[in-house]
């Protein structure tokens, strides 16, 4: 089984039982990824919410106080993830894969990030994505995305999700703690 494969092929299987979407395509051309992309995932109450709206604005990055310890967080105080399978300043969490982006929308900006008290804005960077097409924050190369399910500032609900899925501390680490 070749890299291109396993990895889709992991999350599908792990992903399926709990209908609940983790993960995206690179987009690569490979056969399996689109092949696996275009097939229709089961909805559930998360992925039936709006897909938040584009930025209007350069994006705020900060540092939050939580459960966790302090942890990278957006302007409203909303914990920010990384997900391990992306490469640096690279996405492979996309719309069009398990509805991706609906349960983990990108952090998007328009314009440079914004870093507040605690954060190293040396480690800011924006980087272009496709789907859906934009300028996403990244920090320490690792692409920044939200939860749907933080309903509230300081929620840590996605944390190590499948094992994939973790806040950042300040340094730009991912804490994996649960």
């Amino acid at each position: 089984m070749s890299t291109g494969w396993a990895i889709p092929a992991v999350l599908i299987t792990a992903l399926a039982p709990v209908g609940l979407a983790a993960c995206g395509s690179s987009g690569d051309s490979d056969g399996a990824a689109a092949t696996a992309a275009s097939a229709p995932a089961p909805q559930t109450a998360t992925q039936t919410a709006q897909q938040p709206a584009a930025a209007k604005g350069p994006a705020t990055v900060k540092v939050g106080r939580s459960r966790l310890g302090p942890i990278l967080v957006d302007g409203s105080g909303h914990t920010l993830y990384l997900f391990t399978q992306d490469k640096p300043r690279r996405s492979v969490c996309t719309s069009d894969y398990l509805n991706c982006t609906t349960i983990w929308p990108p952090l998007t900006t328009t314009g440079r990030p914004r870093g507040e008290a605690g954060v190293k804005t040396g480690l800011l960077k924006v980087f272009d994505r496709t789907k859906p097409a934009g300028s996403q924050v990244a920090y320490h190369g690792h692409p920044l995305y939200l939860f749907a399910d933080d309903k509230q500032p300081g929620d840590v609900k996605g944390q190590g999700m499948y094992d994939y899925w973790y806040v950042l501390s300040p340094s730009g680490r991912p804490i994996k703690k649960k």
